[in-house]
């Protein structure tokens, strides 16, 4: 390919690099004796780069005596026919590549900046031209360009929401040679380009990046012997970046191969090469994805599982100790239990039962056995509905399939997209049902190649689906699974047991440690009759249930302990408070849990929740509901773009709009405190866009009164 000082190196597009192997590359009839590359696809059509000559004169050649390159449009992908795409753009100087915005209605492209004078400057641009009625719109500058022509900002992609650019630079201050940068749109305005750091960029030269609608980046690099030329590479968006990864033949080859582009579909596009021979021509590829049938819904096993027996009635005449045994080492006192196992395996439950005076152990009255296994079939981990249209991420990470190693994925979005890799994102912009599909090829135990597939039904809006339930039912799983289907209902009484661990003239703080070693929710009543504060736990209409309790009561330290007996009325008439002793070491690990859900994500440069957070913050609201005590202190950060007072206000902002959802989902307004900090709390290097990512934060911190 030529290497011009328009800074075209060249261009790629791809997917992922493993399943090379069952594509088809075919160079396209539009291809001429000229280089042609860099495709961008429009309508039915491509718009690419070419040198060939065309009915504009040229009035100049570049050092080495080639014409400068313009942009053109074939209408028509499958057929030789090509013009200037439009004379608004068009000038004697180097144009392309190009991109367009998802809707089509925005036009992007490189060109050679001219200096005051109409002279070339040697350094590239990026212009914008917008659709009209009568074909695009004279081109606008962009105004990141260079505006001292001392470096090229090039090769744009911009992703699906138009708010963001991906292009290619030389400017001072990046990684390598040229390296690929982005810039956001905030407020109407593009910002500061921001370098994708060493992850992607090195000490050579990375260039031609495309952007997909499932954050797949595509480039084109030298890096490596030097003996080949551009490659072309992929990194997969997650955390950060994903390494890049070069992809393999048919794709890349023992010439430059650059410039690829992905249809909507994710199963074909079009890419440059210059393996033909001295010019570069442009390649269509088509991607074969195998069909998988008797796919079942996608389920993962339970590990843990609620133990009930209905089938005995606690005789009040006798203090008695119920204990299950859990086949793992484990036991657990009670009529009725919760276990979670660690591992797959089968477990032999068993109920046995004692008495607490004597410690006879009277009998084994029941067992049960709890069979876990792994799956035959790969489970979809995605959100279950959208209340609106958005974008899902879907993962086959959590798949376990007993004797099967995975080693190809290949989704089905439901709404005629597809993609391969661990992960998919796909877009849904009309409600209704999506059954989505995700396909594993890998080896049995024997090294035999095997299929193996799962789907799971999406819901976008509220359609109407009678059948709906009824899925729900079979592909929703709950956290704890019942063994026994019938449901213990504690008899009713008038009369009120109960343990009585202190009585104090003063009352006792909340907060005091006194309480470190109580593991039960706490009663305090005041009695008028003595005047003293009296502190209880264990409340049951059932004296039986108490021996646990008293033991562990006793066992922990307060030996003056007893059981009492008080009318139900009149023990709820001198309760003056109930809540739960938290240690600060409790306190701390509550609060490290909760912010395993503190992701959440607003609309770039605003204070509006993205939906998908509101999962997240759907399970703080059931935290602070199903815990009426407890305190949520939120507090919002932001990266250090922008200036500082912006940054505190819309940190303020955005923690307001996280109170303003909870007060929504039933919170009491006083038992939340919104707190924003600006940029002034970072926790990462504010250098990197991952650093930044991090630095975009909201923290929750519990609180007890």
């Amino acid at each position: 390919m030529r290497f011009l000082s328009l800074f075209i190196f060249s261009t790629f597009l791809l997917i992922n690099p493993s399943f090379a192997q069952d594509t088809v590359v075919s160079k396209i009839k539009l291809n001429s004796r000229y280089n042609d590359f860099a495709p961008a696809i429009y309508n039915d059509g491509l718009v690419f780069c070419s040198d060939r000559p065309s009915q504009f004169a040229v009035s100049w050649v570049d050092a080495e005596g080639n014409a400068p390159t313009k942009i053109y449009l074939a209408p028509n992908k499958d057929e030789k026919a090509a013009n200037i795409f439009s004379e608004n753009i068009s000038s004697k100087m180097n144009e392309g590549p190009s991109c367009f915005s998802a809707d089509g209605e925005l036009f992007i492209y490189s060109a050679t900046i001219a200096t005051k004078d109409g002279k070339a400057s040697g350094r590239l641009g990026l212009f914008f031209s917008k659709k009209t009625n009568d074909g695009w719109s004279a081109p606008q500058a962009w105004e990141q360009n260079s505006s001292d022509f001392t470096y090229s900002v090039t090769h744009p992609s911009i992703t699906q929401d138009g708010n963001r650019i991906y292009f290619a630079s030389d400017m001072p201050g990046g990684v390598g040679q040229r390296d690929i940068y982005y810039s956001d749109k905030m407020d109407g305005k593009w910002g500061k380009p921001i370098n994708l750091g060493p992850q992607v960029n090195t000490n050579d030269n990375e260039v031609f990046p495309h952007i997909t609608g499932d954050n797949k980046l595509y480039f084109s690099s030298d890096r490596g012997d030097g003996t080949t030329g551009l490659n072309l590479f992929l990194s997969n968006w997650g955390d950060g970046w994903s390494a890049p990864q070069k992809l393999d033949a048919p794709f890349n080859s023992d010439k430059d191969d650059f410039a690829l582009v992905m249809n909507k579909d994710n199963t074909s596009g079009y890419f440059t090469s210059g393996r033909n021979g001295r010019n570069d021509d442009i390649f269509s590829f088509s991607i074969n994805y195998p069909t998988f049938q008797g796919c079942q819904l996608a389920e993962q096993p339970m590990f843990c599982y609620y133990f009930e027996e209905t089938n005995i009635v606690p005789n009040d005449s006798m203090p008695l100790i119920f204990e299950w045994e859990f086949g793992d080492g484990t036991k657990q006192r009670g009529i009725t239990a919760e276990h979670c196992y660690k591992d797959f395996g089968t477990y032999h439950v068993a109920l046995n039962v004692y008495d607490s005076l004597t410690k006879m152990h009277f009998a084994k009255i029941s067992e049960i056995d709890v069979v876990i296994q792994k799956s035959l079939f790969p489970f979809i981990t995605s959100v279950d509905s959208l209340s609106a249209a958005g974008e899902v991420l879907f993962s086959g990470a959590e798949s376990d399939m007993d004797g099967f190693v995975p080693d190809q994925y290949f989704w089905d979005s439901g709404n005629g997209l597809r993609s391969k890799g661990i992960e998919a994102s796909f877009n849904y912009l009309n409600e209704g049902f999506y059954d989505i599909q995700l396909g594993i090829i890998g080896k049995n135990e024997l090294g035999e190649v095997q299929k193996r597939c799962a789907t799971k039904r999406l819901k976008v809006g509220n359609p109407i689906d009678p059948d709906m339930d009824s899925i729900k039912e079979s592909v929703l799983q709950e956290e704890m699974v019942f063994v026994n289907d019938q449901t213990l209902t504690p008899a009713t009484d008038s009369t009120v047991y109960f343990v009585e661990f202190k009585q104090s003239e003063k009352q006792i703080p909340l907060s005091d440690d006194y309480f470190d070693n109580i593991k039960y929710e706490i009663t305090e009543r005041f009695d008028n009759l003595d005047t003293l504060y009296k502190y209880s736990v264990g409340e049951t209409t059932d004296m039986a249930t108490l021996v646990k309790v008293y033991n562990n009561i006793v066992e922990s330290g307060y030996t003056e302990s007893i059981v009492r007996e008080e009318s139900t009325a009149k023990f709820n008439t001198r309760t003056t408070n109930t809540w739960w002793y938290v240690p600060d070491s409790i306190s701390a690990s509550i609060n490290r849990h909760l912010n395993k859900f503190n992701e959440i994500l607003f609309e770039s440069g605003t204070f509006t929740i993205k939906e998908q957070s509101l999962d997240n913050l759907n399970y703080i609201s059931e935290v602070l509901n199903a815990e009426k005590s407890l305190l949520l202190k939120i507090k919002a950060h932001t990266d250090n773009v922008g200036n500082d007072a912006n940054n505190l206000e819309l940190s303020q902002k955005r923690a307001d709009s996280v109170i303003d959802y909870l007060k929504i989902k039933g919170i009491a307004p006083e038992r939340l405190e919104a707190i924003g900090y600006g940029e002034s709390q970072p926790v990462a290097d504010n250098e990197t866009e991952d650093g930044r990512a991090k630095n975009r934060r909201v923290e929750f911190e519990i609180q007890f009164p």
